[in-house]
């Protein structure tokens, strides 16, 4: 009975091995304090007057608990800090993209808009049963292909900001697009005026010749092959050739911007996950398997 007198002697914390020990101290928010010891109250001479022995000179990380120089534990802050960054900074990139392709495709919002809210009541209840499909049809084709050439552009690629350089790509983004509509618009006409189709040119290539004759099959221009494992957002077949151009061209892009976050981001999430996994090992060798991959 002398546990619950607070007798530290017979207190069962005291019978555990070292190590084990030591492991639910770092667990717990506070150092573990025997049963029957008071801690010490610091006296208003050692609060208020620190000598220069009481300086600390090394800087224990709580992980390990091995004693590490300021410089280095500096350096391992900045080193997460700027591991984040990128991890955020990666997440963050579709809404940049979206955001940029809202602004490029503006005048084709504001007819939608203005479908809706303008016109006597005839209009606006023909608005209301059609849903504005043209302008509908219009702005949603213009939001999905500027995303997709913005990705492919590498746009918000980066994990260092460039203002200028975004600008850039936002621009030419827009500039292809309405060269691709350009194009349709001149095959339409064609065909309306009974005569041979302009020959298309590839948006992002336009210094490589298009064939002489067409092999039989999808027609890509600048004559990109297909990936391996290739999985484009719409079927081919449905697809325009300089839709499926952007579609490829939006698919390597994607895997570059996996390459860069790899590189960037990876020695930071292999270093948590040896620590992550190094105490699953220690936990689970006290514990057993169930719990010790609980705790950890």
């Amino acid at each position: 009975m002398g546990w619950f007198w607070g007798d530290s002697k017979s207190d069962p914390v005291n019978k555990l091995e070292p190590g084990l020990r030591d492991y639910l101290e770092q667990e717990q928010p506070d150092k573990y304090v025997p049963a029957g010891v008071n801690p010490p109250t610091p006296t208003p001479t050692q609060t208020s007057q620190p000598s220069d022995s009481a300086t600390p000179k090394m800087v224990v990380m709580p992980t390990s608990g091995k004693p590490t120089s300021p410089r280095r534990a500096l350096d391992e802050s900045n080193g997460v800090r700027g591991a984040e960054k990128v991890i955020e900074k990666h997440k963050e990139r579709g809404d940049t993209v979206q955001r940029a392709a809202m602004e490029n495709c503006a005048l084709e919002h504001e007819a939608l808009t203005y479908c809706f809210q303008t016109g006597n009541w005839r209009k606006q209840i023909e608005a209301r049963l059609t849903l504005c499909s043209a302008e509908n049809g219009t702005f949603s084709r213009c939001f999905t292909t500027q995303t997709k050439f913005l990705q492919a552009l590498g746009y918000a690629s980066s994990f260092t900001h460039d203002a200028e350089k975004e600008e850039r790509i936002q621009m030419h983004a827009d500039k292809l697009y309405h060269q691709m509509l350009d194009y349709e618009k001149r095959i339409e006409e064609a065909k309306a005026a009974g005569v041979e189709p302009p020959p298309m040119e590839s948006l992002f290539n336009p210094e490589k010749q298009p064939p002489a004759e067409k092999k039989p099959g999808l027609e890509i221009p600048g004559g990109e092959p297909i990936p391996a494992g290739f999985k484009p957002s719409k079927p081919l077949q449905k697809l325009t050739p300089h839709e499926r151009e952007l579609e490829i061209r939006a698919h390597y892009a994607q895997l570059e911007q996996q390459k860069l976050y790899v590189e960037e981001a990876g020695p930071f999430m292999k270093t948590q996950d040896t620590a992550r996994n190094k105490r699953r090992e220690k936990a689970v060798s006290w514990f057993g398997e169930t719990i010790g991959n609980w705790v950890s």
